[in-house]
């Protein structure tokens, strides 16, 4: 299995933080859909191909 490294912006980050502080289960599962999956989708990894379902419903 490969490392996958992701960056993010500093609104990214920020956005990040306050999840954390808020705990907010709703808005971590949005950021993972919203930041995470495209970035993991944008760097080619097979184990995503982005014709396959991920099993989420979305």
């Amino acid at each position: 299995m490969e490392i996958t490294t992701l960056s993010f912006t500093e609104e990214e980050v920020m956005r990040l933080e306050a999840i954390f502080m808020d705990k907010d289960k709703e808005e971590a599962l949005q950021f993972l859909f919203d930041v995470i999956k495209p970035k993991i989708r944008a760097k080619g990894n097979r184990a995503l191909d982005s014709k396959k379902g991920t099993g989420i419903p979305r």
